[in-house]
C-alpha cells in the first residue's frame, strides 16, 4: 500500500478512531525504540563484563607456575589435568593453550590439539606480552576472546592462553536478560492503549460525538448564522468576559470597536446598566424591557448549562420598537385575510341565494339575480383593471371593494383614477399599505357613525408630477383631542389593540417619498384625507395640514 493510500485510508477513519490508530503507532514506535535502545545498552554491558571476565580468567591460568612448566616442556598430559578442573567450574566455552609458535597445546576438541590457533589475534601477545580482548572467528565459531601470554621467570613469552564465550552464548544471555524486559513493555504498551481508546472517546464525547469536519463546519454556520439574524446577540462566560458579539449588538449598542477588541471584556464594561446580566444567574430570563446604553430593548437570557452548573449566557434583544413592527405587520396580513374572507363571504351569499331559487324553481329570478351580480361585478373589476396597471393595487383595491360591501358600506370610486406605474421611491408593500390603511380608517369612521351615508369615496392618479391619493368618507371625524396628533404611533380614536399604527405608517411612508399630506372636514360630516407623493423624491413637499370648514 503506497503512502497516499495509507493517508486517504487513515482520513477516511472515524476521529476516534484516527485518535485511537495514531496513540497506537506513537506508542508502538516508541515501545520499539525504548526496546532497541535497552537492547544496545545491554549488549554493550554484556560484552564489557563478560570480555573483562574472560581476560580475567585468561590472565589468571596465564600466571599458574604449573601451567607455566607444563607449557615449557610440552607436557599436554599435564596441561589437560591442570585445565579440565578449571573448565568444569568457568562459564567460558573453551580455555586453550598455545605454545610460543601459537600452536594448540590444549583445547576442548582434542582433535585441534597441535594446529595453530585460529583468528589471527594472537600474535600481539605472543610477540608483545600483552593481555588484550578480542573478538574473532575460530574453529567453534566467532566468539569474544581473553588473550594472555604465558611467560617463564624472565619474561620470555612461551605461550598463550585464550578464554572464549561464543557469540552465540552472548546472544542468549542477552535475550534471557530482555525477555523479563519484555513483559512489563507489553502491559504498558496494553495500557498505553487503554488509555488512548479512554482518551479517545473523552475527546469524543466532548466534542458531541461529532468528527472535525463536522464540528467545523458547525462553528462557521454558527458564525455565520451569530452575524446574519436580525437580533442583536451577545455571548458571556461565566466570569461575565464576553466571548461573542455581533454585528447587530455592536450597531444597537453603538459600539464603534471591532468584534476582537470587545473580546475578553467584561460585559459591565460595555454595556450599563448591568443588573440584568448579573441578577438571578441560575434562571433564563425572557422578553424584559430594559435599558442599554441608553436604548430601551426587549432582551431574553439563556444560561449555558454544563454539568448541571451556568458556564455561560447568550443575550439577545432587540429594539422595543421591533414589537410594534412586527404586530403592525400582522395588521397589515390580517387586512389581506379581510378581503379574501369579504370575496369568500360575498359569493358564498350569491351562490346560496341562487342555489335556492333553482330550488324553488324560479328560473327567471335566479337568471336575473346572475345577470345583476355579473354586471356589477363586472363593471367594478372592468374599471379596476382599465385605470389601475399596478397588479398589486388593483388586487387590493378589488378585496377591499368587497370588504366594504361585506361590512355594508359602499366604496365609490372617481371616475378620474388612473395609475399606470407608481414611482419607485416606495416599494409595492408600501403604495399598499399606504392605500389600505387609508380605506381602513374611513370604513372604521364610517361604522362610527350610526345612522350615516355608508358612502366612501376614492381617487387614486398618477397622470402628473405627483401621486394624488384621496379617500373621503362621511363617519365621526377627527376627535378634537387627537386631532393635532393623529399621525403619531399609538394615538386612535378606536379602544381596538390594532388600531393606532395605521395612520402611522401612512405618514412615515409620505415623508420617505418626500410628499405630504392634507386633512379636511368633510361635508355634512366625515374626513377627507388627500396625499400628494412626488414622482420623485427632487419634489419634496414634507408638511402635513390640517384645514377644517
Amino acid at each position: 500500500m503506497s503512502i497516499s493510500q495509507t493517508t486517504h485510508w487513515f482520513a477516511r477513519r472515524s476521529f476516534q478512531n484516527r485518535i485511537f490508530l495514531l496513540i497506537l503507532f506513537t506508542s508502538t514506535v516508541v515501545m520499539l525504540a525504548i526496546y532497541w535502545y535497552l537492547t544496545s545498552i545491554s549488549k554493550d554491558r554484556l560484552h564489557y563484563q563478560v570480555g573483562q571476565r574472560a581476560l580475567i580468567q585468561a590472565m589468571q591460568i596465564s600466571a599458574m607456575p604449573e601451567l607455566v612448566e607444563a607449557v615449557q616442556a610440552e607436557d599436554i598430559k599435564r596441561i589437560k589435568e591442570l585445565i579440565d578442573p578449571m573448565r568444569s567450574f568457568s562459564d567460558a566455552v573453551y580455555i586453550t593453550v598455545g605454545d610460543s609458535m601459537g600452536r594448540r597445546l590444549y583445547h576442548v576438541n582434542s582433535s585441534e590439539i597441535g594446529k595453530f590457533m585460529e583468528g589471527g589475534d594472537s600474535q600481539e601477545a605472543l610477540a608483545q606480552a600483552k593481555s588484550y580482548i578480542s573478538v574473532r572467528k575460530g574453529s567453534l565459531g566467532t566468539s569474544l576472546r581473553g588473550k594472555s601470554p604465558i611467560q617463564d621467570i624472565t619474561g620470555k613469552v612461551i605461550g598463550i592462553v585464550s578464554v572464549g564465550y561464543t557469540l552465540e552464548q552472548l546472544n542468549n544471555w542477552l535475550n534471557l536478560q530482555l525477555s523479563s524486559v519484555i513483559p512489563p513493555m507489553v502491559i504498558m504498551l496494553f495500557l498505553l492503549l487503554l488509555c488512548a481508546r479512554v482518551f479517545s472517546l473523552h475527546i469524543k464525547k466532548q466534542m458531541f460525538n461529532m468528527e472535525p469536519q463536522q464540528l467545523a463546519q458547525l462553528v462557521i454556520q454558527q458564525s455565520v448564522l451569530f452575524e446574519s439574524v436580525f437580533e442583536g446577540l451577545i455571548a458571556i462566560n461565566s466570569d461575565y468576559r464576553i466571548t461573542a458579539i455581533n454585528q447587530t449588538a455592536r450597531r444597537m449598542l453603538n459600539l464603534v470597536q471591532p468584534e476582537q477588541n470587545l473580546i475578553g471584556k467584561i460585559i459591565s464594561h460595555v454595556v450599563s446598566p448591568d443588573n440584568f446580566f448579573y441578577h438571578q444567574p441560575e434562571k433564563n430570563k425572557k422578553d424584559e424591557i430594559v435599558v442599554f446604553n441608553d436604548i430601551r430593548v426587549i432582551a431574553s437570557r439563556m444560561a449555558v448549562i454544563l454539568h448541571g452548573a451556568p458556564r455561560g449566557w447568550v443575550i439577545s434583544f432587540r429594539s422595543k420598537d421591533d414589537i410594534n413592527t412586527l404586530s403592525l405587520q400582522l395588521s397589515q396580513i390580517q387586512q389581506y385575510a379581510d378581503n379574501l374572507r369579504a370575496v369568500q363571504h360575498e359569493h358564498r351569499n350569491l351562490i346560496s341565494t341562487i342555489a335556492g331559487l333553482l330550488f324553488l324553481k324560479r328560473y327567471d329570478n335566479a337568471l336575473e339575480l346572475i345577470q345583476l351580480q355579473s354586471e356589477s361585478h363586472q363593471k367594478v373589476v372592468d374599471f379596476i383593471a382599465t385605470n389601475f396597471k399596478n397588479n398589486h393595487l388593483a388586487g387590493l383595491l378589488i378585496g377591499k371593494y368587497y370588504r366594504a360591501k361585506e361590512l355594508g358600506l359602499e366604496l365609490v370610486f372617481d371616475p378620474g383614477c388612473y395609475v399606470e406605474m407608481l414611482p419607485e421611491t416606495l416599494t409595492q408593500n408600501e403604495w399598499i399599505s399606504i392605500v389600505g390603511n387609508l380605506l381602513d380608517n374611513a370604513y372604521n369612521a364610517t361604522l362610527h357613525q350610526p345612522g350615516g351615508s355608508p358612502r366612501i369615496e376614492c381617487l387614486i392618479n398618477s397622470e402628473g408630477t405627483e401621486v394624488i391619493i384621496e379617500v373621503a368618507d362621511q363617519g365621526c371625524g377627527i376627535d378634537e383631542s387627537i386631532r393635532d396628533s393623529i399621525f403619531e404611533r399609538g394615538i386612535t380614536s378606536s379602544k381596538s389593540a390594532e388600531h393606532g399604527i395605521g395612520l402611522w405608517l401612512v405618514r412615515s411612508y409620505v415623508q420617505q417619498a418626500g410628499g405630504s399630506i392634507v386633512v379636511e372636514n368633510n361635508i355634512p360630516s366625515g374626513t377627507i384625507f388627500t396625499l400628494y407623493i412626488p414622482q420623485t423624491r427632487e419634489e419634496h413637499h414634507g408638511l402635513y395640514h390640517y384645514t377644517g370648514h
